[in-house]
């Protein structure tokens, strides 16, 4: 029963849920705003909500995600030769291809008007979507209620709102399904089951109850990029998402182009302006991703001003960091964070001496040591060398409280503090002969930090198509599929484990499959007194005519 009742929804929502790639190389529409959308017709106080600018638009660009090969290859695992059967088979269930304009137009659709969906808990949904000839778009649904939901009994009446049809099944106290043509004739308000009653309340609602009179999402939709293809809203306490006593709400666009799919956030702070403060980017900031490893397949780069996090850092670290922190007696802020320049840099790759025959690690730390699966290297500028010297002599003393040892030693001349744990090696430190202090993993790796500091920073281990994520954000990180992909692929083949000749082809096959998709980057910052993020999976262009990839066997 849920899952039929949902199943109306996917004519708006599918084109959002199933669209990873491509695009109009323009800039596409201009979100629709103000009453003349649909999110007029959409209740503010829904648990979620979601607003399409151009089905057509979007469609389109689905169509064109099926020669993604990474689609092609998730469809033959649902047993599909291939992404367009796999989509093909969902657009006839829907009843509408939703690739098409002229699929759309036909069904009765004006898809340049956009539609919106509003999620209001349980099994209830309702939608709305723009109308281009209401008798095509009653049959249409009339279509899919008898043969999707079984309902083949039509009834149609007039009323508040306009002209609302509703199809049950026979013998059934309840309509099935309810399509309102509300006066005017633009938009068609539809619901399934225990929606339908609510239909002729959403299309006379005062507009300042409408989602078009949102406040909080008004604001972030302002904060964020006009171009859009789509946006979502998720008000804060509705218990969805956002429980109370989190943001007022949080608001989600998506643009979809050739070369990268994003998501980006607006959520309104709920504390002072002051606790925002280290996600300003400080300009101006030293570049010291060169002095990171060229393998490095994960890097990330905080720009913002340390001293800043002094109430953020207890969220960072973790509960149990926190404790361990507080009991040792050291003073973060004073001892620490002020010490630190913007510009701290952190870099992660793969270990040669990995073994992935052991099977997938548990994430605790522990439990699983994580260095022997990848290397760590952490640089940071620093105001006063001698005060982090001084803080270093001290980390021997309360290293227990973390559950580890730490100890001093010389290496080839150079002070270090080597760190280690029921698991094995921790992250090692030393503070380098230029005054930067340096976190590392293995000791082999800390060893190589320190000559590469000692030498001219390199161009680092981005390519240049990805040295501009999040250039005017305080925070970005960005994970790099394909060094990853290829990384895995140059393992030895004793990081294979026993009859790790068969494990390394199926892992390869299953990489292979996945070359298209080039990177995620993530970036976040603050806008006047919102907390904004952007996540975007970058997309390496593909063929029409690229071979299938088969799917890998067991």
């Amino acid at each position: 029963m849920f899952r039929r009742a949902w199943l109306p929804t996917l004519l708006l929502v599918l084109a959002v849920a199933g669209c990873s790639r491509c695009g109009d190389k323009d800039k596409g529409p201009v979100a629709a705003a103000g009453a003349s959308g649909p999110a007029r017709f959409l209740p503010r106080d829904a648990q979620a909500s979601v607003v399409i600018d151009d089905l057509g638009a979007l469609g389109e660009k689905l169509a064109r995600f099926q020669k993604l090969k990474a689609a092609s290859f998730a469809a033959q695992l649902r047993n599909f030769s291939s992404a367009e059967g796999y989509v093909n088979a969902v657009m006839r269930q829907v009843g509408v291809d939703l690739r098409s304009r002229q699929a759309l137009e036909a069904a009765g659709i004006a898809p340049e008007r956009g539609a919106g969906a509003a999620f209001l808990g349980g099994s209830r949904a309702v939608s709305v979507v723009g109308v281009k000839d209401a008798e095509k778009l009653e049959a249409t649904f009339a279509g899919f209620a008898s043969t999707r939901l079984g309902a083949s009994e039509a009834k149609q009446e007039k009323g508040a709102g306009g002209r609302l049809v509703t199809f049950s099944r026979p013998g059934a106290t309840e309509p099935a399904l309810g399509l309102l043509f509300i006066d005017g004739g633009s938009f068609a308000l539809l619901g399934a089951g225990p929606s339908v009653a609510s239909l002729r309340g959403f299309a006379t609602q005062p507009e300042d109850r409408s989602l078009a009179k949102e406040p909080v999402l008004a604001a972030s939709l302002q904060r964020l990029p006009a171009q859009r293809d789509f946006h979502v809203y998720l008000p804060g306490g509705a218990g969805l998402l956002l429980p109370a006593g989190t943001v007022q709400g949080l608001t989600l666009t998506g643009r979809v182009e050739d070369a990268a799919v994003t998501v980006q956030a607006d959520a309104p702070w709920p504390d002072t302006q002051a606790s925002l403060a280290a996600l300003d980017r400080v300009k101006d900031t030293p570049d010291l991703r060169g002095y990171l490893p060229q393998d490095s397949f994960f890097v990330a780069r905080f720009s913002g001003d340390p001293s800043q996090l002094d109430g953020a850092w207890p969220y960072l670290v973790g509960d149990y960091l926190t404790r361990a922190i507080q009991k040792s007696g050291l003073d973060m802020k004073a001892e620490l964070l002020d010490n630190l320049k913007p510009g701290l840099v952190l870099g992660l790759a793969l270990s040669p001496k990995v073994n992935l025959g052991m099977g997938m690690p548990a994430l605790d730390l522990r439990r699983t040591n994580p260095f022997r699966f990848v290397h760590l290297v952490a640089v940071s500028e620093l105001e006063d060398s001698a005060r982090t010297q001084a803080l270093l002599e001290r980390v021997p003393q309360f290293s227990e409280n973390f559950g580890a040892k730490v100890e001093g030693s010389d290496l080839k001349g150079q002070r270090v503090y080597l760190t280690s744990y029921r698991a094995g090696e921790g992250a090692h430190f030393a503070l380098a002969p230029n005054g930067r202090l340096l976190i590392a993993s293995p000791q082999a790796q800390l060893e190589a930090s320190l000559a590469a500091l000692a030498q001219k920073a390199s161009e680092g281990p981005l390519s240049a198509d990805l040295r501009d994520a999040g250039k005017d954000a305080a925070f970005v990180a960005v994970l790099d599929l394909r060094r990853l992909a290829d990384a895995v692929k140059n393992l030895p083949s004793e990081a294979w484990g026993i009859g790790g000749f068969a494990i390394k082809a199926t892992t390869v096959r299953w990489l292979e499959a996945t070359d298209d998709l080039r990177a995620v980057t993530l970036a976040v910052t603050r806008k006047e007194r919102a907390l904004q993020a952007e996540l975007s999976l970058r997309l390496t262009p593909t063929s029409a005519t690229s071979t299938t990839t088969q799917p890998a066997t067991p």
